[in-house]
């Protein structure tokens, strides 16, 4: 499934305003063209999805600990259903547990990234983000 748009739109889900603070500004020092639309909880992304037939997200940046639909429950949701089943999710953590990781991995994860501690370390991880799912969709 390709984005119809040139810029890349980016869905961004996580329950604490700081991570998502972060995690967008990394997004638009490294993707300055993009487009970030935040949800607070997998539920919220879930109804985002099942309306995106004019928007198509480039890439699913996801927390795994929320309120209301965890980031888990909703990667199976995710890859249950064949108009997102095969959109890039990448789950963002705080646990470093690396069972946590492969059941992730196994439930359809594209990517389990602890999340950094400083500014520097968001950066890096963006620009290695953008070189595997966003410079992709321009070859």
């Amino acid at each position: 499934m390709e984005h119809k748009n040139k810029q890349p739109l980016i869905f961004l889900v996580d329950d604490d305003e700081d991570d998502l603070y972060f995690i967008k500004g990394a997004i638009l020092n490294n993707i300055p063209n993009s487009i970030v639309k935040s949800f607070n909880h997998g539920k919220q992304l879930m109804e985002a999805l099942d309306k995106m037939a004019m928007e198509i997200p480039t890439l699913i940046l996801m927390d795994l600990n929320m309120p209301v639909l965890n980031g888990k429950e909703t990667l199976k949701m995710i890859r249950k259903k064949f108009e997102t089943s095969t959109l890039p999710v990448v789950i963002f953590s705080t646990s470093s547990n690396p069972a946590e990781k492969k059941s992730c991995m196994q439930f359809g994860a594209n990517n389990y990234i602890c999340k950094p501690t400083d500014m520097h370390v968001y950066d890096q991880m963006m620009k290695q983000l953008k070189h595997d799912y966003i410079d992709r969709l321009s070859v």
